[in-house]
């Protein structure tokens, strides 16, 4: 039988660990990195030239049409990912993506969703599991080497954050994020522990910060209680030193102890058995030195690839990896209600605001002090406030004489379930048609509150963000009323064209006469996608008013069944 052809990868992002990546992919089995895409072109080039690498490309979808890759590599930072991975999905390419998935756990929600969506796999290269000591003790505890198992605990010292200089040689952007130590390095032993003893029933964590210059945690204690009772523990901080010469071949010292005995993994990659009643006697294996961490990044991207060509799942699917991360939102809030708290059991709530900020660079605002502790005991402000700045709600009267105003608002409409329809891309001034919202004909009903996603809100504060928005035509606003759609919002500042007057006012009266209540100047709706959601949209109860600012946000439905 002939051997299956070499897959040919693109690697996105070029920053301190893709090297790794990029060394790690010469020595793959069935793979080829074919280029690398950063937009820093520079970086990407520089990359290329020194591992061998024949395409160097600084936009994603150049890269894509020009190699035509079989999968995608993700190198990049969290914030980056579901807007990558969405576009890999689009195209129908695998994707092996970089730890964080995403920046919180509702946002990895979504990118295992688009790729869910879209068919195409996707692994998270949680490469720790992968570390070749890892997997020998693996292999010893599943041989019975210890008896059955009911304690793990792991030491961790990494000595890079203390002092005033904390970080900044190697990641200095670690020193503003306000989640550090679980988030950034606990998640790595957390899923270790799901490797070796199974799924997590539930975690206690005691966090705390060391060195005052950074924003987040850097010392705690994670105790997690498992399914199979086992209890595993990892005591760790970034500030104080290792005694290990290498204090980031294995991160640290495990121990592994069962009913008929306990191993030992050391901080130079050794291991040691001690079986009940014997002396504590070397364990006899091998690993490579070369990459990082005992050559783990190689086996990771080699598993990707094998189960790319065998059909057969990813350890570390997103899916799976998703109940690593709901265990690392579990010790957060274990931290903060010092408690044990179980990952099914957390909020499934969450709130993403919808409204832009309101400040004196806006248009028709105006903030001024009015009163000062320093004078007067307390601080206050006067608002002068245009009725339709930021993100507003528009009343009838707003462009029909008589017709009801603000303080007659049917609160009910500006609160319930709604419904996002993404029209992404969308062209400068463009007329959006019934045309345009075909896919989503036989779904929209009587009552629906619709936002319609355009990304115009991106555009703010360029002229063009007022003066060449995409608006809803004539024809779909008479659509929407005979939908009897109740409420439709949009980001531009207008449903319609702002320098023309009679579009603005048979639109604004299309839908005013029709009965749907109109909202403008959302944002964020782009963090909807995939979610299904409430829409909290409330005016203030101005009397006679035609329009106000309110606080748009979006109520997100639990998603644990993605």
């Amino acid at each position: 039988m002939a051997n299956p052809p070499t897959l040919r990868g693109l690697s996105i992002g070029a920053g301190y660990f893709a090297q790794f990546h990029f060394d790690a992919w010469r020595r793959v089995d069935g793979a080829e990195l074919v280029g690398i895409c950063d937009s820093d072109a520079g970086k990407a080039a520089a990359a290329a030239q020194q591992h061998g690498v024949a395409g160097s490309f600084s936009d994603f979808d150049q890269a894509i049409d020009a190699l035509k890759p079989d999968f995608v590599d993700i190198i990049t930072p969290p914030d980056s990912h579901l807007d990558l991975v969405r576009r890999a999905a689009q195209r129908g390419l695998p994707i092996i993506c970089q730890k964080a998935l995403a920046p919180d756990l509702r946002t990895a929600e979504q990118v295992v969703a688009a790729a869910a969506d879209a068919g195409v796999p996707l692994m998270v290269h949680e490469n720790f599991r992968f570390q070749p000591w890892h997997r020998e003790i693996k292999r010893l505890m599943d041989g019975g080497a210890v008896g059955r198992v009911h304690s793990i605990s792991f030491r961790t010292r990494m000595g890079d954050g203390w002092g005033e200089d904390a970080y900044l040689g190697r990641q200095p952007y670690f020193r503003t994020m306000p989640r550090l130590l679980v988030f950034e390095t606990g998640v790595h032993f957390i899923d270790t522990f799901r490797y070796l003893a199974g799924e997590v029933d539930s975690i206690y964590a005691l966090l705390r910060r060391l060195n005052p210059v950074i924003a987040g945690e850097d010392a705690g204690t994670l105790t997690l209680r498992m399914a199979s009772g086992a209890v595993c523990t990892w005591d760790a901080n970034r500030f104080n030193e290792s005694t290990d010469a290498n204090p980031r071949l294995t991160f640290g010292q495990m121990l592994v102890e069962g009913d008929s005995g306990s191993l030992r993994l050391w901080g130079d990659g050794a291991i040691t058995l001690q079986p009940l009643g014997e002396a504590e006697r070397p364990h006899d294996y091998t690993f490579s030195t070369e990459g990082f961490a005992g050559d783990c990044v190689r086996a990771t991207q080699q598993h990707f690839i094998d189960c790319l060509r065998s059909g057969a799942p990813f350890e570390t699917a997103g899916a799976q990896y998703l109940k690593s991360l709901r265990v690392v939102e579990a010790a957060y809030q274990s931290s903060l209600v010092d408690r044990p708290v179980r990952p099914e059991g957390l909020p499934t709530t969450r709130v993403i605001d919808l409204s832009r900020p309101i400040d004196n660079q806006m248009p028709g605002v105006a903030i001024s002090p009015a009163k000062t502790i320093a004078k007067e005991g307390w601080n206050a402000t006067t608002l002068s406030l245009y009725s339709h700045a930021g993100t507003h709600i528009d009343a009838p009267r707003h462009f029909i004489d008589g017709a009801a105003p603000l303080d007659a608002q049917d609160l009910a409409v500006c609160v319930g379930p709604a419904k996002l329809i993404d029209l992404t891309p969308v062209e400068p001034a463009e007329l959006i048609t019934v045309a345009r919202l075909s896919d989503w004909a036989d779904r929209i009903e009587a009552g629906d509150r619709l936002l319609l996603r355009t990304d115009w809100s991106l555009r703010y504060p360029a002229p063009e963000y007022r003066d060449a928005l995409p608006r809803i035509s004539l024809e779909l606003a008479e659509w929407l009323v005979a939908k009897r759609v109740a409420l439709v919002g949009v980001e531009p500042p207008s449903v319609a064209d702002v320098n023309n007057m009679r579009e603005l006012t048979d639109v604004h009266q299309a839908l005013f006469r029709g009965g749907v209540t109109i909202v403008e100047g959302l944002v964020g709706l782009d963090r909807l996608v995939g979610h299904e959601f409430e829409l909290i949209a409330l005016p203030l109860k101005i009397a006679g008013g035609d329009g106000s600012p309110i606080r748009a946000v979006a109520v997100l439905r639990s998603s644990s069944d993605v």
